[in-house]
Formats: C-alpha cells, sequence, structure tokens
C-alpha cells in the first residue's frame, strides 16, 4: 500500500480519484488500532486491484490534511470519488470500506 504525505495528496489521492476511488487510512506507527487498520486494507487491496487505490498517510507527519478532512481519531478512513470526500469514517475495523466500495463500483 503506498504510503501519501502532504506534498503528495493533491496527486495520489485528489487527481488520482478521477480515474478510480481512493480509500485514505490516516493512521499512526504507535497506534494498534492504526496498524489493525492497515493489515485489513492490506489484505483487501488485492480484491479491487484496477479499481480502486489504498494509500496511508501518518497522522501525526501529516496533520495539516488530517485537520483539514475533519481527521481527529485514528484510525480513520476518507473515501475520494471524483476529486472529492465521499464519505469518512472511523473506527479499528475497515470492514466499512468495503461496503462503501461496492456502493460506488460497478460489480
Amino acid at each position: 500500500m503506498k504510503i501519501v504525505n502532504d506534498a503528495s495528496f493533491q496527486s495520489d489521492v485528489i487527481d488520482a480519484s478521477q480515474s478510480k476511488p481512493v480509500v485514505v487510512c490516516f493512521a499512526a506507527e504507535w497506534s494498534h488500532p492504526s496498524q489493525c487498520a492497515v493489515a485489513s486494507l492490506e489484505k483487501m487491496e488485492s480484491s479491487y486491484a484496477g479499481r480502486a487505490t489504498f494509500v496511508t498517510m501518518d497522522f501525526d507527519e501529516n496533520e495539516g490534511t488530517a485537520a483539514k478532512y475533519g481527521v481527529s481519531v485514528m484510525p480513520a478512513f476518507v473515501l475520494f470519488a471524483n476529486s472529492q470526500p465521499s464519505s469518512e469514517w472511523s473506527g479499528r475495523y475497515a470492514d466499512q470500506i468495503q461496503e462503501k466500495l461496492d456502493q460506488l463500483l460497478p460489480h
């Protein structure tokens, strides 16, 4: 899974979401729930290959972007489609991602 930062966010997330949805996981290395969420995304990533992109962003090192999208707890997820955030949620379990992606993507 690609790691993005404030500098690459525009191209790796905003611009990339023009062609397919991008799931951003805001996480921190010191947070066990964050690491569980990242591991869940890594397992899910292959089943959406070519249809969605999954990235992670270090919350502590990219506070400006996190604040811009209202992220205050970790892990937090923001799903971008057509250059806009379309869903936001937080929590340890990433199973909501699959539900939200399946609503956006053709089967």
